[in-house]
C-alpha cells in the first residue's frame, strides 16, 4: 500500500518544483522514497492517535449502556424503576360482574380487601345548551371550523355591533371576537382561558353549542351576559339565554355499606380509584389483593438487562487485540481498496480497546459481588430469595438467574424483607440497588476521567503530527533543491553539446 503525510494528503507539494525534464527521472517518486522513514513516523503518530478516538468513541459507548440501564431501572422516575414503590407494592382487582357501570383500579398504596360498590348517582357538570338546531338549514352551520363567525349559517342571523364585534362575558370574563374570527379559534380562545373556566362545543351531530363548567359537580355554574351584538340572549344566534345555571350534581355511591358523594365520577380512596360510569340496581363486588406475579415479572426484566448488559462488558473486557496485525488505516492507504476491505480491516483494528480495563472490570466485580452481599439490613443475599448464578455447565454459565417459585414465596411469606433487600438504605447494609446506582455512578465519573486523559493525548498526537509534517516538507524541499540543481546542470550540459555539435556540422 502506498504511503502519504496523513495530515495534508501530499506532504511538501509545491508547484513550483522541477521534474525530471532533463534527466527523466520521476523526481516526485524518488523524493517521496526518500522522505519515506520520516512518512513512515508521520503515519505511526496518526495510527496511535486514531487509536485514542477509538478508544474515547468505544468508552462512549459504554458510558451510554451504562445511562440507559440507570434510567430504565435506577432512576427514581422511570417506569420500570427498581426505585418506585408500585414495583414491589402492585396490585390486582378481579370482580364478580361483567358489567362496565363501575370499575376499580389499586394503586400502589391500595387497602388490600374486598369492596361493594353501588352507583346511586352520577356526577354531571354544570352546563347549558342550545334550545334547539341553530343552523339555518337545519343540519350545520359550517362543515369547517375554519369558516369566520360572519360565513357561519345560523337560523337567527348573527349580528355584529357597529365596530364589527361580538362581545359577552362568561362566568365574569369578557370575550370579544370579529368578523374574521374563525370558529376554531373562537371555541380555542374560550375554552384555554382559565378565568371562564368553561368547556364550549359545537355538536355537528345536533347543530348545538354547549357550554359545560369545568368545575365538577354541584359546586360548578356558567353564568352568561351578552353585552354587544347577538350571540347569546333572546333572538340570540346560539339560542343559549342569559343568566345563571347552576344544574350540576354530585357523584353517589354506597362503598362497603358507607354512601359517599364526590364532585366527580373518578375518584380514590384508600389508594383504590373507583370509575363511575352508570348508575347500579344492587351492589358490584371487588376484590384487592397483592399481585406479587407483576413483582416477579419486573425483578425477571430487571435481571435480564443486567445479564445482557455484563456480557457485553464482559465481551468487551476479554476481546483479542488484533490491533497488531491491523493498525489504523492512512488515508492514502484507504485510496487502494473497496469499503468492503476498509470496514473488515477497521472492524479487525478496533479490537481490544477495552481489553481488561481497570474501569469495566472493577465495575463487573462491584455488581456481581452486590448479589451475594447481605442487603439491606436483613442479613440475607439474593440467593436466599432465588436469584443465583447459572452453572457452569449450562449455557448461560456465569449469569444470573431467577426461581420464579422461590421469588413469589419469599413475596408472599415476607414481603418487606425483599423490598429491603432491593431499596433497603441501612448503612451497614444498602440495598442492591442503591449499591448499584453507587458502582455505576463510580465508573461513570471514571470514564469521564479517561476521556479527559484520552483527549489531551489526541491535542498531543496533533502537536507531534504537525512537527513530524514539518520535518518531512524540509527533508522534501532539501532534496528536491539538489534534483532541481542537477536539471540545471543537464540542461548546461545540453545547451553546450548542442552549441559544440553546431560547430561540427557546419559548412
Amino acid at each position: 500500500m502506498s504511503s502519504v503525510n496523513s495530515t495534508n494528503g501530499a506532504a511538501g507539494a509545491n508547484t513550483s518544483r522541477i521534474t525530471g525534464m532533463f534527466s527523466g527521472l520521476d523526481i516526485d517518486a524518488m523524493v517521496k522514497s526518500m522522505a519515506s522513514k520520516q512518512q513512515q513516523k508521520i503515519d505511526q503518530a496518526f495510527q496511535r492517535q486514531q487509536r485514542q478516538t477509538w478508544l474515547k468513541e468505544a468508552l462512549g459507548t459504554v458510558r451510554n449502556d451504562i445511562n440507559t440501564f440507570m434510567s430504565t431501572y435506577i432512576n427514581s422516575d422511570a417506569t420500570n424503576s427498581m426505585f418506585r414503590t408500585s414495583t414491589f407494592y402492585s396490585y390486582k382487582v378481579t370482580t364478580d360482574s361483567t358489567s362496565p357501570a363501575v370499575s376499580l383500579t389499586a394503586t400502589s398504596s391500595a387497602v388490600e380487601g374486598r369492596y361493594s360498590v353501588e352507583v346511586l348517582q352520577l356526577a354531571k357538570n354544570a352546563s347549558v345548551e342550545s334550545a334547539g338546531r341553530i343552523s339555518k338549514d337545519g343540519l350545520e352551520i359550517s362543515a369547517r371550523n375554519t369558516d369566520t363567525l360572519e360565513q357561519l349559517s345560523f337560523a337567527n342571523e348573527l349580528k355584529f355591533d357597529a365596530s364589527g364585534k361580538i362581545s359577552f362575558a362568561i362566568n365574569g370574563k369578557t370575550f370579544s371576537f370579529s368578523k374574521g374570527t374563525t370558529l376554531q379559534t373562537f371555541l380555542n380562545t374560550i375554552n384555554n382561558d382559565k378565568d371562564a373556566n368553561v368547556t364550549i362545543k359545537y355538536s355537528r351531530l345536533t347543530d348545538s353549542f354547549t357550554i359545560s363548567s369545568n368545575v365538577g359537580g354541584e359546586d360548578g355554574s356558567v353564568l352568561i351576559r351578552n353585552i354587544s351584538g347577538n350571540a347569546f340572549g333572546e333572538n340570540g344566534a346560539f339560542q343559549i339565554a342569559e343568566g345563571l345555571v347552576k344544574n350540576g350534581v354530585n357523584a353517589k355511591a354506597v362503598i362497603n355499606n358507607t354512601e359517599i358523594t364526590r364532585s366527580t365520577n373518578d375518584f380514590t380512596i384508600d389508594g383504590v380509584t373507583f370509575s363511575l360510569r352508570d348508575e347500579t340496581a344492587g351492589k358490584t363486588h371487588f376484590l384487592v389483593e397483592r399481585d406479587y406475579s407483576a413483582t416477579v415479572d419486573t425483578v425477571k426484566s430487571f435481571v435480564e438487562a443486567y445479564n445482557k448488559l455484563t456480557k457485553q462488558l464482559k465481551d468487551l473486557l476479554t476481546e483479542d487485540d488484533h490491533s497488531r496485525k491491523y493498525p489504523p488505516l492512512t488515508d492514502a492507504q484507504k485510496k487502494d481498496m473497496k469499503d468492503s476491505e476498509i470496514e473488515a480491516w477497521e472492524k479487525m483494528a478496533k479490537s481490544g480497546l477495552l481489553r481488561n480495563n481497570t474501569t469495566i472490570r472493577s465495575l463487573l466485580n462491584t455488581l456481581r459481588g452486590a448479589f451475594f452481599t447481605a442487603l439491606g439490613g436483613t442479613g440475607q443475599n439474593m440467593s436466599s430469595i432465588g436469584i443465583t448464578t447459572a452453572g457452569y455447565f449450562e449455557a448461560n454459565a456465569g449469569q444470573l438467574v431467577v426461581d420464579e417459585e422461590k421469588l413469589l414465596k419469599a413475596l408472599e411469606n415476607d414481603g418487606e424483607s425483599v423490598v429491603k433487600m432491593f431499596t433497603g438504605n441501612d448503612a451497614a447494609q444498602k440495598g442492591l440497588i442503591y449499591r448499584f446506582r453507587d458502582a455505576f455512578t463510580l465508573a461513570r465519573k471514571n470514564i469521564a476521567y479517561n476521556v479527559d486523559e484520552i483527549n489531551d493525548k489526541i491535542k498531543g498526537f496533533d502537536r507531534v503530527i504537525l512537527q513530524l509534517s514539518r520535518r518531512y516538507d524540509e527533508i522534501s524541499d532539501k532534496f528536491y533543491s539538489k534534483f532541481a540543481a542537477m536539471e540545471t546542470a543537464l540542461a548546461r550540459l545540453n545547451s553546450q553539446a548542442g552549441f559544440i555539435s553546431q560547430l561540427f556540422t557546419s559548412p
